[in-house]
């Protein structure tokens, strides 16, 4: 799944900066779309996700323990989630001061791979954390230590299918 995107602000507050993924073509980003879901709205683990995104946000950062490890080894794909509950908010955790969500939904399935779309929201951002580390090793964008991205947030997909 390749696809040219961007990187765009989402919410900043004083423990934790949080972007989310434009597709290029979409109106809306990758984390408006998972807040703007009826599905999501209407689980009832949802007002509590919001509150955890929120505490996060402004009073903890994006500690480890808030989320659960959906991606391969050595990635950064990851999954905001409330205990005991089945909404998944897919993202990448890069470190406790910055996130890049994408989209989720609830699981009900044993494995992601068994649901169609949380498969989508989970492999399109395994390509984002393929093109954000090649952009970060060829220098192109960095992280500060308050979580903030700098250089080109656009991703062109061109530039990152591996050509082997």
């Amino acid at each position: 799944m390749n696809f040219s995107f961007q990187i765009i602000p989402f919410f900043k507050g004083k423990r934790a900066t949080f972007y989310t993924i434009l597709i290029e073509g979409e109106e809306l980003s990758e984390g408006d779309k998972f807040l703007d879901n009826d599905r999501v709205n209407q689980n009832r683990h949802f007002a509590d996700l919001k509150q955890v995104l929120f505490n996060l946000k402004d009073k903890y950062g994006a500690r480890l323990q808030f989320f659960k490890d959906e991606g391969l080894p050595g990635d950064m794909v990851n999954a905001l989630y409330v205990r005991r509950g089945n909404l998944r908010w897919y993202c990448l955790r890069w470190s406790n001061q910055m996130v890049i969500f994408g989209n989720g939904g609830e699981k009900n399935v044993r494995a992601t791979q068994d649901d169609p779309f949380l498969k989508n929201a989970e492999y399109g951002l395994r390509w984002v954390n393929q093109c954000f580390e090649k952009a970060v090793e060829r220098e192109e964008i960095w992280v500060t230590l308050d979580g903030e991205i700098q250089g080109n947030l656009v991703f062109n997909k061109e530039d990152y299918i591996d050509r082997r």
